[in-house]
C-alpha cells in the first residue's frame, strides 16, 4: 500500500511518505501548482500495483480510517518516491516558520533604553542619596541634558521639635514666634515652607499665612538653604495680630 494526496487547487495526486507527513504536522506544498495544503486532509491509499493503462483511482478513507492511517505512518519506514498510476511525484518544501525581524529588535532595544533613560532622569535625585557612588554619572548625564539633581523634599522627615510665642511688651499686638525645625533623615533637605494659623480662644483659625524659606531665613541669618542630616534649625518669626485678638496658634511644615 502507498500513500497518495490530492492537492485542492489542481487536483494533482502525489505519493507521499511519512517524512512529508511528519514535516510541519502535514502542510506540504504542491510542486506542480506551488499551492501549500495540508496532506492529511486528502490523505488515500493505493495498491502499488496499478495498471498504466488505466486511470488512476482513489480510495478516500473515512475520518476514523483517516487517524488510524495518521498513526500507522508516523511509525513506519521510509518509501520510495516513485511514480505512481502515471502521475509524477515531486518533492515538498517544508513551510519555514516567520523569523522575527531584527528591525522590531533593534526598536525594542531602542525603546527599553529610552524608559530607562527616563527613569533615571526622574529618580536622579532618590538614586544620588541611595547610590553615591554613581553620582558623577549623574552630573554627566545631567550636563547632556542641561538639568540638576534637585535636593530631596520629605516632610514626613521632617518634624517641629518646639515652638513658642511671645507677646512684645514694647509693641501692642506684636508677638515674636520662635520654631525649632528638625530633619530627621539621613540625608539634606531643603528648607520647608512654614505656614502660620492664628486661632482664637475656641481654636477657631483666625488668619493663616504661609512663609517661604526664603522669608524666614533671610531673618535668621541662615546661609545655607538646605538642613543637614539629623540637625535643626531655629526660625525666628515677628507677628503682628493687633487686628485679631488672636488666642493661640497652629503651625504646619510643607513644600510648595
Amino acid at each position: 500500500m502507498a500513500l497518495v494526496t490530492r492537492c485542492p487547487n489542481c487536483t494533482s495526486v502525489f505519493k507521499v511518505t511519512p517524512q512529508h507527513l511528519q514535516m510541519q504536522e502535514g502542510d506540504v506544498r504542491c510542486g506542480h501548482c506551488l499551492q501549500i495544503f495540508n496532506s492529511f486532509s486528502d490523505l488515500a491509499t493505493l495498491q502499488e500495483e496499478v495498471d498504466a493503462d488505466k486511470p488512476l483511482e482513489l480510495s478516500i478513507e473515512s475520518e476514523e480510517a483517516k487517524r488510524d492511517t495518521q498513526n500507522e505512518v508516523l511509525a513506519a519506514e521510509v518509501l520510495d518516491t516513485t511514480k505512481a498510476g502515471g502521475q509524477d511525484s515531486y518533492t515538498f518544501d517544508a513551510i519555514q516558520l516567520p523569523r522575527v525581524s531584527r528591525v522590531w529588535g533593534l526598536i525594542n532595544i531602542c525603546i527599553l533604553v529610552i524608559l530607562f533613560g527616563q527613569a533615571i532622569y526622574l529618580y536622579r535625585a532618590e538614586i544620588s542619596v541611595f547610590s553615591p557612588s554613581v553620582s558623577p554619572y549623574l552630573e554627566q548625564y545631567c550636563e547632556i541634558l542641561n538639568c540638576k539633581i534637585p535636593v530631596l523634599q520629605q516632610t514626613k522627615l521632617l518634624s517641629i521639635e518646639s515652638s513658642d510665642m511671645q507677646k512684645e511688651a514694647a509693641q501692642q499686638g506684636v508677638a515674636t514666634l520662635i520654631v525649632m525645625i528638625r530633619n530627621q533623615a539621613t540625608f539634606p533637605q531643603l528648607f520647608p515652607s512654614l505656614e502660620l494659623t492664628l486661632t482664637d480662644t475656641k481654636d477657631k483659625a483666625l488668619a493663616s499665612r504661609i512663609f517661604s524659606p526664603g522669608e524666614y531665613l533671610e531673618k535668621s541669618g541662615q546661609l545655607s538653604d538646605t538642613i543637614g542630616p539629623d540637625k535643626e534649625i531655629s526660625v525666628t518669626l515677628k507677628i503682628d495680630s493687633s487686628d485679631l485678638n488672636a488666642a493661640g496658634y497652629r503651625l504646619l511644615l510643607l513644600y510648595p
